[in-house]
């Protein structure tokens, strides 16, 4: 009982030092909405989002060329990242948000245990009451984070769907992130479907022995559209979901592990296909995980950000010219792929395109043939500088392990 009174007490000393001009300045909130393609809305925009976490870059951090390093996030396409709440009255988070603010940024905010309602800490609603209200007005503010990994760590459903009430009571303009471990079962999923607006699984494939994060048969990277499928399924294809993808975890850092992390091929090859499979959002990890050389001085990967995430971020961020289409449903105009049976697409149409992005697993090199009616002449390979020739609605193109095409279709 003491120990809630000195948290309660410190909660109230917290928020009455905000000043009042602080918090007339922040009336306006960014206000994230979902449609009904499960496709979110920044501010009534069509939005997909890029996320970095566990963290930021250290506060105010520059990266190797002396600028400033959420700007350098921010241009290269990355929209917002995990911030972590270390204690209720933190002063680093108000501190972060700023900074995100002023690149025009944002954050999913981790809550922690206080989105678990628990008779054993009865404490948890009323600082949760007080952050929500406190932060909610911040224009930096994007998705509040709950409980991590809730089904693995045995987290009570109950207990998040009560904080859940509450959060949504309070702030109905920030959705509620839930992101699972590759474990469990779909029914045990399913238990937290309506803890959250928006559901996701984090899984990191690449490591020796590969495989090790995976729960499946499939020990390949290739197991990320099959976690994506059940993301889908353990909120009945009713809300979205955002894979979260591998740059570095816990179980390839030394010493008791070999320190590996995804090439670029194997990169694109994930993100396309969590995409593929319907990710309406994707999430990194790890760019502040085992940091080596110049990049520990920094306090960021600023090695793997260079070589694989500039280049891929290319092709799908808010400046690409594919970004239109992965905020778009998939199209209904049909198609069939014939050629090898691991092949998986999904098509997007934009005005007068339509745009397919297709991905193989892991088997041999093949000929894979497209056919639908609108397949005729020449189509663009996106990001490739070459072309295919269709003919009489179909066209072939080669396809190695784990390779990502991109294609643009005239149709009207």
């Amino acid at each position: 009982m003491l120990k809630t009174t000195i948290v309660l007490a410190a909660l109230s000393c917290m928020l009455g030092a905000a000043s009042a001009a602080e918090t007339e300045a922040k009336t306006v909130p960014t206000r994230i909405s979902i449609d009904k393609n499960n496709r979110f809305l920044l501010n009534g925009k069509p939005w997909f989002p890029i996320c970095f976490a566990p963290k930021a870059p250290p506060l105010r951090a520059k990266d190797p060329s002396g600028r400033d390093a959420l700007a350098v996030l921010r241009e290269g396409g990355v929209d917002l990242f995990r911030l972590n709440m270390n204690s209720p009255d933190d002063p680093t988070c108000r501190q972060y948000l700023d900074w995100a603010a002023e690149n025009g940024m944002y954050t999913f905010f981790f809550l922690r245990e206080y989105t678990l309602f628990d008779p054993a800490a009865p404490e948890r609603p009323e600082i949760l009451r007080s952050l929500i209200e406190r932060y909610k007005y911040h224009p930096a503010v994007a998705f509040w984070k709950n409980v991590d990994e809730p089904a693995w760590g045995g987290a009570d459903p109950e207990g998040m769907l009560q904080a859940y009430k509450l959060i949504k009571e309070l702030d109905p303009d920030h959705p509620v992130w839930v992101v699972h471990a590759p474990r469990n079962t779909l029914e045990v999923l399913r238990q937290y479907a309506d803890v959250c607006d928006i559901t996701g699984l984090d899984i990191y494939p690449i490591s020796v022995p590969k495989g090790k994060n995976s729960h499946l048969p499939n020990k390949e990277i290739s197991v990320v559209g099959d976690y994506a499928k059940w993301m889908s399924k353990s909120v009945d294809g009713k809300k979205p979901f955002i894979m979260v993808l591998q740059v570095c975890w816990s179980g390839v850092t030394p010493p008791k592990n070999e320190l590996v992390m995804p090439t670029l091929h194997q990169t694109r090859f994930m993100v396309y296909q969590a995409i593929i499979n319907g990710s309406s959002g994707i999430s990194f990890f790890g760019m502040s995980v085992a940091l080596q050389g110049k990049d520990a001085e920094y306090g960021y990967n600023w090695t793997h950000w260079n070589e694989v995430m500039v280049p891929l971020l290319k092709e799908i961020n808010r400046d690409s010219e594919l970004y239109p289409a992965l905020v778009r449903p998939d199209s209904k105009i049909p198609l069939r792929v014939s050629g090898a049976d691991d092949i998986e697409f999904c098509a997007r149409e934009v005005g007068d395109y339509l745009y397919i992005l297709a991905c193989k697993r892991e088997g041999a090199r093949a000929d894979i043939k497209f056919s639908g009616k609108p397949l005729n002449g020449d189509i663009q390979v996106l990001y490739e500088n070459r072309t295919v020739k269709a003919q009489s609605g179909s066209f072939t193109d080669s396809f190695g392990p784990n390779d990502v095409h991109v294609y643009k279709v005239k149709v009207k």
